[in-house]
């Protein structure tokens, strides 16, 4: 946190994993510590992103121990998010594994997501999210996204818009928007990235990678969105970019 002040941060988007914050064994004191830490160095959360692909959480699971592990997960995140003020919070609705019935586990992700989206309500807490690829989510994309978001029928879900992501199921911002609507679309996950030899997808610094980012930076404006611009980047390709001071300069684009 120290270094975050000293590069100037007021508002951020915090990732939750260890060995920072795992959100698994989290109490009430753990919460309001962290909060008093924030609180010393100056900073905001607004946006709370979990990990939500490495840790074995799958909200549609159709395991009752894992399901029950996630939610139990999910829910501390919220209750966190809650008490350092952070107004959205990103979650995975989970997955079927390749030899499960997709639907079955669509019905188990809408089932756990509107769960937590009641109790998300009662925190004054939006959940975010995104479409991408089907080993990590029941939403492979903002048309199937939307549909979603119709079988839970909650208010304070929404969808993060992550620029990368959109290579990966192959849309752009603007199917974003037409697929979910203009009220929905709460956040954005501002980064550039690059196919690799593997066909998998790298986040890389804006400018590093071979998204059209200005293109869809036009679709925003355009919709005049007001909301925040979170970065998941965690390194730069450029071995002279070796500070967050650096990293930050040029990921935010200014000179």
């Amino acid at each position: 946190m120290a270094s975050l002040e000293r590069i100037g941060a007021k508002k951020l988007e915090f990732y939750g994993a260890e060995p920072h914050l795992c959100f698994y064994d989290l109490t009430y004191g753990d919460m309001a510590g962290f909060k008093r830490k924030l609180d010393r160095h100056g900073l905001s959360i607004v946006e709370i992103n979990p990990e939500c692909c490495t840790y074995p959480n799958n909200l549609a699971s159709k395991d009752p121990v894992t399901r029950l592990r996630s939610f139990r997960y999910f829910e501390n995140v919220i209750h966190t998010a809650g008490v350092i003020g952070a107004a959205t919070v990103v979650m995975c609705p989970g997955s079927a594994r390749k030899d499960e019935d997709p639907e079955e586990a669509w019905k188990l992700a809408a089932d756990s997501m509107s769960r937590l989206a009641d109790i998300a309500e009662t925190e004054g807490i939006t959940i975010v999210m995104e479409a991408t690829t089907r080993n990590y989510t029941v939403t492979t994309d903002h048309r199937r996204m939307k549909r979603f978001l119709d079988a839970c029928g909650k208010d304070n879900l929404g969808v993060v818009v992550d620029l990368m992501c959109l290579a990966q199921t192959g849309e752009t911002a603007q199917d974003a928007y037409d697929a979910c609507g203009k009220d929905k679309i709460r956040s954005v996950h501002y980064r550039d990235g690059a196919l690799l030899e593997t066909g998998s997808w790298a986040n890389r610094v804006p400018g590093e990678g071979t998204l059209s980012l200005d293109a869809d930076l036009q679709v925003f404006d355009e919709q005049e969105y007001q909301g925040y611009f979170g970065s998941e980047i965690r390194w730069s390709t450029d071995p002279d970019l070796n500070t967050p001071e650096l990293v930050c300069k040029k990921n935010s684009g200014l000179d």
